[in-house]
């Protein structure tokens, strides 16, 4: 299979990424057939403009990568980055919001939920590189018990973990969950492995985007 055709999500996350970089980022991806690329908060209106007039989907990252901010800090930076031009966003999320305050996190789902008829697509980032087996399972029950579409898993994950946690996210979290796998290296063979498992997307990092 061709690099082209693979589910893949490109990820430009570095704090120094300069316009330079991000505007040729671009236009490789313009060149292929790559369907979205995901940028901080702050390069999201400016990838919007350099992607204009191509079909390149433009996502974002919210309280990323520590997942400590308070829930009215992450409803601000999701609706401007909505405001800003995203197509979609990954809200990264402590397991502690999701096991130890039920009732803060059906708050966080309902605003969730708002502003994305408002906005675009939205992906829980979870960390689950910080998770034991049983909050795992926990985690991904809440998220079959609220019939939650999408998530995000781990940070850089070992290839071993990333294809556990995807294994474990697609029984437990309900056949409506979408699956997308943040392992710490991709190439063709692990992606296949991931995406046997149950991943219907595979992130990874754009300067390692020729590994596939």
């Amino acid at each position: 299979m061709d690099t082209q055709q693979r589910a893949v999500s490109y990820r430009l996350l570095a704090a120094d990424l300069t316009d330079w970089h991000l505007k040729d980022a671009i236009i490789y991806c313009q060149q292929g057939a790559v369907d979205e690329i995901v940028v901080l908060p702050s390069a999201i209106r400016r990838a919007k403009q350099l992607a204009q007039t191509s079909d390149l989907q433009i996502g974002g990252v919210i309280d990323y990568p520590l997942a400590q901010g308070t829930m009215a800090k992450v409803a601000f930076e999701m609706g401007r980055a909505f405001m800003d031009g995203a197509d979609f966003l990954e809200v990264w999320l402590p397991s502690s919001v999701l096991l130890d305050n039920s009732r803060g996190f059906e708050e966080l789902i309902e605003t969730i939920r708002s502003l994305t008829l408002s906005g675009g697509e939205v992906r829980l980032g979870l960390q689950t590189e910080s998770m034991n087996e049983l909050t795992k399972i926990q985690v991904a029950q809440q998220l079959k018990a609220r019939n939650w579409p999408s998530v995000v898993l781990g940070q850089g994950t070992p290839l071993a973990d990333a294809i556990h946690d995807v294994t474990l996210f697609a029984l437990d979290g309900g056949p409506q969950l979408s699956i997308q796998s943040n392992p710490e290296g991709v190439d063709a063979a692990a992606y296949d492995q991931l995406i046997e498992a149950g991943a219907a997307k595979v992130s990874i990092p754009f300067a390692n985007m020729d590994s596939l």
